[in-house]
Order: C-alpha cells, then sequence, then structure tokens
C-alpha cells in the first residue's frame, strides 16, 4: 500500500517538472536574424535581344546607264577611295567630244556676228545700214552666245556622269553581297553591291514604349554573344532613341554604339543579348525578399522593436531587384522608416508582442 503511494507522489512530481519545463520553453525568446530597412533607387533589368549594323552601311547603286567593266567581289575588303564599281565610259567620251566641238563651233559663230555686229553699228550711224540689219545680225549675236552657255552647261552635265561612272568607296567595309556583275547593261539607280562598315557597329533593339522614361542617350547597355558557357561580353553606350512607336508591338527603336572590334569579333547582322538597366528616379523603401511572410490573407513582414519585441506589418510588394524588393506598409497605424530592424531568418512562427532573441543586427 505504501509502495502505492510513494509511485503516485513520483509520478505526480515529474509531471509538474515536466509541465514546468514546457511553459519555460514556450517563454524562451526564439532566435531571429534581422536587417535594417533602406531607402534608394531601385534598379532593375530588362533583358532584349539586339541585331548588330555597320552605322554606315549601304546599298551602292548605279549612277548612270551603261555597261558594267568592273564590279568589287563579295567578301573583298575595301579602304575608303578605293574602286568599287567602274562602268564603260566611252560613250561618254565621244558625247564629251562631239559637245566639245559645239562649244568651239559656237565661239566661231560668235567673233563672226562681233565683228559683223561692230560694222553694221558704224555704217548705222551715217546711216548707210538698215536698222533691221542691225537688229538681225544682233540677234545672232546673242544666239551665239546662248549656245556657247548651253554647251558649256552640257560638258558640265558629261563631266557629271563621268565622275559617277567610277564609285568609289565611301568608307573602309567589306562588300557583302553583288547583285549586278561586270558586262552586264544597268540602268540609273540600280543597285549594284551591298557594303557594309565592320569597323563601326551598332546594335539596334526595340524596348517595350512603357520603358520610354528609362532610355536616355549616353546609357551603357552591357549585352553578350557566343557560347553561354563562355560568352564575348561587351558594353554598348546608347546614341539615339526614335519615340515612334510601332502600333502592334508597341516597342521603340533604340540604337546604341560599339566600340571599335579591330579583331572582327562580332559580325553585321548578328543576335546579341543586351541588358537595358532601368533606374527609378523616386527612392523607395527596400528589404531583404527573405523578409516576405506569405500567408493567404496577404504579405506581411514581422518588424523587430527596440525591446525586442515583434509587431507583425502587412505590406505591399513592389519589383525588385536582386536579393531586395520594394514594399510599402498597409496599415496606417504600422509604418516602417529607415534604419527599422526586419527580421529576414526565424520569423515564420512569431506572433504580435512576442519576444526574440536577435542572432545579429545589420
Amino acid at each position: 500500500m505504501r509502495t502505492t503511494y510513494l509511485t503516485a507522489k513520483l509520478f505526480s512530481f515529474a509531471l509538474t517538472c515536466s509541465a514546468l519545463m514546457m511553459n519555460a520553453t514556450s517563454h524562451a525568446a526564439l532566435p531571429v536574424s534581422v536587417e535594417s530597412v533602406t531607402q534608394a533607387p531601385l534598379s532593375s533589368s530588362l533583358a532584349v535581344s539586339a541585331t548588330l549594323f555597320g552605322k554606315q552601311d549601304v546599298v551602292i547603286t548605279s549612277g548612270l546607264a551603261g555597261r558594267l567593266l568592273f564590279v568589287a567581289e563579295p567578301g573583298q575588303q575595301v579602304k575608303q577611295g578605293d574602286v568599287l564599281v567602274r562602268m564603260d565610259t566611252l560613250p561618254l567620251e565621244l558625247e564629251q567630244a562631239r559637245q566639245q566641238e559645239m562649244l568651239e563651233r559656237a565661239k566661231v559663230n560668235l567673233r563672226f556676228h562681233k565683228q559683223e555686229l561692230n560694222r553694221l553699228q558704224k555704217l548705222a550711224k551715217t546711216n548707210s545700214a538698215a536698222a533691221t540689219q542691225v537688229d538681225r545680225v544682233q540677234n545672232q549675236h546673242d544666239l551665239a552666245l546662248s549656245d556657247i552657255a548651253l554647251a558649256e552647261i552640257e560638258l558640265r552635265v558629261i563631266a557629271d556622269k563621268l565622275s559617277r561612272a567610277t564609285i568609289k568607296a565611301p568608307f573602309t567595309g567589306v562588300v557583302s553581297e553583288r547583285f549586278k556583275r561586270a558586262g552586264r547593261e544597268v540602268s540609273r539607280a540600280s543597285d549594284l553591291l551591298n557594303f557594309v562598315d565592320i569597323y563601326n557597329l551598332e546594335a539596334r533593339l526595340y524596348v517595350p514604349v512603357k520603358y520610354l522614361h528609362y532610355l536616355k542617350p549616353g546609357i551603357s547597355l552591357p549585352f553578350q554573344s557566343g557560347d553561354l558557357s563562355n560568352p564575348i561580353k561587351n558594353t554598348a553606350t546608347i546614341s539615339s532613341v526614335i519615340p515612334a512607336t510601332d502600333p502592334r508591338s508597341q516597342t521603340v527603336e533604340v540604337r546604341a554604339d560599339i566600340e571599335t572590334d579591330p579583331q572582327h569579333t562580332y559580325a553585321v547582322g548578328q543576335l546579341v543579348d543586351v541588358t537595358v538597366p532601368l533606374e527609378s528616379k523616386q527612392s523607395v523603401l527596400l528589404i531583404n525578399r527573405d523578409a516576405l511572410i506569405i500567408r493567404q490573407q496577404g504579405i506581411h513582414i514581422v518588424k523587430i522593436s527596440d525591446e525586442n519585441t515583434v509587431q507583425q506589418i502587412p505590406v505591399r510588394v513592389g519589383k525588385g531587384e536582386g536579393k531586395l524588393v520594394e514594399i510599402k506598409a498597409m496599415d496606417i497605424a504600422r509604418q516602417l522608416n529607415i534604419g527599422d530592424r526586419i527580421a529576414v531568418r526565424g520569423a515564420e512562427r512569431l506572433t504580435d508582442g512576442q519576444e526574440v532573441d536577435v542572432q545579429n543586427n545589420n
């Protein structure tokens, strides 16, 4: 009987100790890691594809109708001032010679009519020549002057055609495509070859119009190309933003200059991956995205007071970059300020007023 009584007493004591230990454990401060609320303009980025173009790419066209004698071959590198196209100039040279003779003939007529006019004017003073004769010779004299002027203009026209019969490279580049071969008869303005500028490249990309206010000349755009395991990285600088929106895609064209590449790492027409920075001018409150606690009723964060007690604050989440995310407190009575400590680890089961043990204080 006594043994049964002692056993009951020991069991009751054990239960009491267990309850005390559980109570102490439930009131112990839970460890948390915290980070401070910061304020800064939020920087994010947009990944788009761009196409590389030569800044001075041009389609060379025929300046006049005629027969082609020489057209540069595709792949040929041509320096500025070197010949790209040469046309048969024999018909123009013959026309130039004919017109030169017409000019000399007009000058001979002018000298004759000038002498005749001077003689008749002297005779008219003594009434030895009729006024109609003077007028007729004066008219022939003026027509000779006009013939000389017309011949000189025609010679200038022929000289201009002769100058356009030989087309020289407007810049140093490469012939990428040839449309007509030597020996062909072509008309004026016929496409002859495509000449590209491989030494001065620019990236052309299309950005959604809603980001137009982020795009300004002078902004650097990192880009990369080639194998993803070993990409070639470089930077382009925005040279112009064309504020004309495509109605279907709702994008605007942006052009960015690329540094001169003597090793020809890039090719005209190549696609590259461009990162467009989107920097907001307005400062916003930022926290570590690990501090966000997502529940069915909404999103909240846990603020740690100076007394190391917990306060839950409902928030609205904005844009993010990396580990930082923009937030705004939803409760007027519970606001956030720069420097407030926010729990980023161990806050999932905390409730308002609960005491915590801050493991760090960043």
